[in-house]
């Protein structure tokens, strides 16, 4: 019954939290008529808020202050300030609608809270049974505290990829929110299995479902608001510091991310063939054109949620070896998609 409570607490107060404030700041956004910009690579054609993701930081902040069962250690205090940066940055987009570039220096100011904290990489296990990738051989100080060079890069392009792949999902109703809900779950539960046995991963992992599922409810398709920067960069943030949290599954949030992670690297070759910017937005997602078949909104983001759950729960399921199957498996899942949409386009 404890171990109930434990967790049961931060997700209620993050639910909670996340449905009166997602609320608020709907009736706030109507009030001083802050909506989002409608534009030519966008689906909405009407006002919407768009300040979600302001909801979903602060109400996950709540949970972790409040369920009075986390040890603040230097990692956790990094996570707080990265939320409070990434809100900053989130809402200056959201208001402004930064450059690329500005963007880009919000997030790797995230990386390096996160790294001076105490984050950090020394391995990458081999899911073929030989020796681990070995990442802290070469070695840096900053202020008489050594960092691994290659476990910093890692980290780099760990987060700040997963940071832009879940802004580029967010392009749907629900889309974004429901996949970082399913991460976070997939986590929670393995943080709570025998093989990691994590309690605190799993308070965290709960607080950011309990938080993202309020949202939720006003964002599913017709959404009233939309989680915005500040919402998609700290799903992304949150669910790659969890995978490195968790004693670096990284094959884990690869197969629950797997998807959009491969949607976003073939949208990119698409834009670099054509000579544009890598960051420029456009519809050439996967989700833009399975509209374009006459799929309804819900159905392309029920239809993704499946591939995303059933990859969760192998993710859980299977371990070293079979991961590299799934991860297999949904390459020539998503080829396959890919093929048929682009012949049935043509």
């Amino acid at each position: 019954m404890s171990s109930i409570i434990l967790y049961l607490k931060p997700f209620l107060i993050a639910l909670i939290s996340s449905l009166i404030f997602t609320k608020t700041l709907i009736l706030f956004s109507r009030k001083y008529k802050l909506y989002d910009k409608i534009k030519e690579n966008k689906i909405h054609q009407k006002n919407i808020a768009r300040f979600g993701g302001v909801a979903i930081i602060v109400s996950f902040l709540l949970a972790m202050f409040l369920s009075g069962d986390l040890f603040f250690d230097n990692l956790k205090w990094g996570v707080i300030i990265s939320c409070v940066v990434i809100l900053f940055f989130g809402i200056c987009d959201d208001l402004k609608s930064l450059s690329w570039k500005k963007q880009l220096l919000g997030q790797i100011a995230v990386v390096l809270i996160m790294i001076y904290t105490g984050l950090s990489v020394d391995y990458i296990a081999n899911p073929f049974g030989g020796p681990e990738f070995r990442l802290d051989q070469i070695q840096y100080s900053i202020f008489n505290i050594q960092y691994s060079v290659l476990g910093s890069l890692f980290i780099l392009f760990w987060i700040i990829g997963f940071m832009n792949v879940m802004n580029w999902l967010d392009g749907l109703d629900g889309l974004a929110g429901g996949v970082g809900f399913i991460g976070a779950m997939t986590l929670f539960f393995l943080s709570i299995s025998n093989l990691v046995n994590q309690p605190p991963l799993g308070i965290i992992s709960i607080a950011v479902a309990g938080a993202v599922l309020g949202f939720l409810f006003y964002n599913f398709h017709p959404a009233k608001i939309f989680m915005g920067t500040t919402g998609s960069m700290f799903l992304g943030f949150i669910l790659a510091v969890l995978a490195i949290f968790s004693g670096g599954k990284i094959a884990t949030v690869l197969l629950i991310m797997g998807f959009p992670i491969l949607d976003a690297g073939w949208v990119i070759v698409q834009r670099i063939k054509a000579g544009e910017s890598p960051f420029k937005g456009d519809m050439r997602h996967l989700h833009y054109k399975l509209l374009e078949q006459g799929w309804s909104q819900r159905k392309v983001v029920l239809f993704i949620y499946l591939i995303c759950l059933s990859f969760g729960i192998s993710a859980i399921v299977f371990q070293d070896i079979n991961k590299i199957f799934s991860l297999m498996i949904l390459f020539v899942l998503f080829y396959f998609i890919l093929t048929r949409v682009s012949r049935t386009s043509s």
